[in-house]
């Protein structure tokens, strides 16, 4: 199967009619929300290219789904995040999952693990009831540090695992979606991109579950 990439602001205006040309990726994962630098408290704000790179993506027929950088440290931050989310979401058409990104180790990470994880799961419950198919991404060592990977809030849930190693990781839960790099090289992206090894036809899962768009009141 052909890597998932994924970007954000940082990767500029993309080429998007290059990168269906080279058919070198599956699909394509967009940031909606970026958030807060550093050690500041969340203030989510809508990545400035999510609009551009979803329209490119549905004109090309380019599979897609979205994340969005979680800084809260309660669920009320959470909430508010979410809320720029849906609107956001709202409207839109989805082929890959939602993920919930869930890896700031300057606010999130002096939390204690039962605390974060139900932040987690909170968000990633949110998601799903909307009717999309909610995915958590994190890192391999901060997951390992901060969440409780194998609890019951998070092991209904897919994994994203960044994990920048030559061979699959076994960090001891399941994962769906391997971060294997952010050193990639795709036709019409200036720079360096992440790419992801997918181990499920997610295309065809969401489809055939009908989590492509937000259902109505939810």
């Amino acid at each position: 199967m052909l890597p998932i990439m994924d970007v954000s602001r940082w990767q500029g205006i993309i080429n998007w009619d290059k990168v269906k040309a080279s058919g070198l990726v599956s699909g394509v994962m967009l940031r909606a929300l970026g958030n807060s630098e550093k050690d500041a408290p969340s203030k989510p704000y809508i990545d400035p290219y999510f609009a551009r790179n979803y329209a490119e993506c549905q004109r090309l027929g380019i599979p897609c789904g979205v994340y969005y950088y979680c800084k809260a440290v309660n669920t009320a931050e959470a909430d508010a995040e979410l809320a720029l989310l849906r609107k956001v979401l709202t409207g839109k058409t989805l082929q890959l999952p939602v993920a919930v990104d869930i890896e700031d180790t300057y606010v999130q990470a002096p939390l204690d693990k039962q605390t974060l994880t139900d932040i987690a799961a909170h968000a990633l419950g949110t998601v799903e009831r909307w009717g999309f198919y909610a995915m958590l991404y994190t890192g391999l060592y901060f997951a390992r540090d901060n969440l409780y990977m194998n609890g019951a809030a998070l092991r209904k849930y897919d994994v994203w695992l960044a994990a920048y190693f030559s061979k699959k990781p076994e960090p001891g839960w399941p994962f769906g979606l391997w971060q294997y790099t952010n050193k990639g090289k795709i036709p019409g992206v200036s720079g360096d991109v992440d790419l992801s090894h997918a181990y499920k036809s997610y295309i065809k899962i969401i489809e055939k579950k009908g989590l492509t768009r937000l259902r109505e009141g939810k």
